[in-house]
């Protein structure tokens, strides 16, 4: 393969994993979805808020606002599916 040609494939497959990740459902809440902040998603795992923070890179979340002083929320239905499985 020519060095043009693969260029533009490398130009394809990243378009079509920027097409992907858009389509990521999570990360775009549905507006039925019920959303609840860290203390009381921590209530819901029964867990301390303090550990929720520390894995809450292993749920699924979303960030509202601007760098550090945006809020975490959780999808509710999220939690309890995997409270379920702990």
């Amino acid at each position: 393969m020519k060095q043009n040609e693969l260029k533009k494939l490398a130009s394809e497959i990243a378009k079509n994993v920027v097409e992907l990740l858009r389509q990521d459902d999570w990360k775009q809440p549905a507006e039925n979805d019920e959303l609840v902040c860290s203390n009381e998603a921590a209530r819901i795992l029964n867990i301390s808020p303090a550990y929720l923070r520390q894995i809450k890179d292993k749920l699924p979340h979303v960030k509202r606002g601007e760098y550090k002083q945006g809020r975490i929320l959780f999808r509710k239905a999220d939690l309890v599916k995997y409270y379920t499985l702990l």
